[in-house]
C-alpha cells in the first residue's frame, strides 16, 4: 500500500485511485469481515481508538445520495475520496489505538458496491430476516 509518515509516527493512506474505505459499527464489522472472508473477498479491516468502530478498505466506489441515506441508519459511512485513513503501526498496537483487525493480503480488495452490498445484508436484523423465511 502507497502509505505516508505524517506527524513522525502516524501512518496513513491517501484514498482515492485504487482505494476506498467504509466505517460502521464494529459489531456490523465482525459480520461483514466474516462474510466477505467466507466468499475469498477479505477486506483489510481496522478498529479505532476505543473499538467502537472500524473502518474497512475496499477498492474505488461512488454512490448516489440515496445509497448513502440508506446506510446513515445503519451507523455506516463512505470515507470520501480525498480523504486519508490512519493505519495501525506497531506503536499503536501496542497502545491499543488502531488496530488491524483482517490484516492486508495480497489478494485484491473486494469492489466498494460488494462491500456495501454485504453490509447492508450483514445489517438486516435477524428477526427480519426470519420473519421473511417463514
Amino acid at each position: 500500500m502507497p502509505v505516508q509518515l505524517v506527524d513522525g509516527d502516524r501512518i496513513v493512506l491517501q484514498l482515492g485511485g485504487v482505494f476506498g474505505a467504509v466505517t460502521m459499527p464494529a459489531g456490523l464489522g465482525r459480520r461483514v469481515v466474516a462474510s466477505l472472508r467466507v466468499r475469498a473477498m477479505p477486506a483489510p479491516a481496522l478498529a479505532h481508538p476505543g473499538g467502537q468502530r472500524w473502518t474497512l478498505l475496499s477498492g474505488p466506489g461512488s454512490v448516489t445520495l440515496e445509497e448513502l441515506a440508506a446506510l446513515v441508519p445503519l451507523g455506516v459511512s463512505v470515507v470520501g475520496e480525498a480523504a486519508v485513513v490512519v493505519l495501525p503501526s506497531p506503536e499503536t498496537e501496542a497502545l491499543d489505538l488502531w488496530l488491524w483487525v483482517e490484516q492486508p493480503t495480497q489478494a485484491d480488495l473486494p469492489s466498494q458496491a460488494a462491500l456495501l452490498v454485504t453490509t447492508r445484508a450483514m445489517a438486516v436484523p435477524a428477526s427480519r430476516t426470519r420473519s421473511a423465511q417463514l
